[in-house]
């Protein structure tokens, strides 16, 4: 009987969850990203591979989007920026 109860009031208060958060807006915590989609075609700056726009391999750096052909390059470059960047 006390798991029957127990697995009710679960049930209750995540339903219940649910409908709380329906109408909020959701606040962006610090471990989550903002997907940014590439607005034009580029270069990727680690390799050189052309980007075409709509890629979501993407970062901002000095108010600009740079594009990226994978994670690997991507990460390379958040690293240091400052190193591929075309205006150092």
């Amino acid at each position: 009987m006390k798991k029957v109860i127990i697995t009710l009031a679960l049930t209750f208060f995540v339903t219940f969850g649910n409908y709380a958060q329906k109408g909020k807006k959701h606040k962006k915590h610090k471990h989550e990203t903002e997907i940014v989609i590439l607005k034009e075609d580029g270069k990727d700056p680690i390799c050189g591979m052309p980007i075409s726009k709509g890629s979501n391999q993407v970062s901002v750096y000095k108010g600009k989007q740079v594009g990226f052909c994978s994670i690997v390059c991507k990460e390379m470059f958040d690293k240091n920026p400052q190193k591929y960047s075309k205006n150092k």
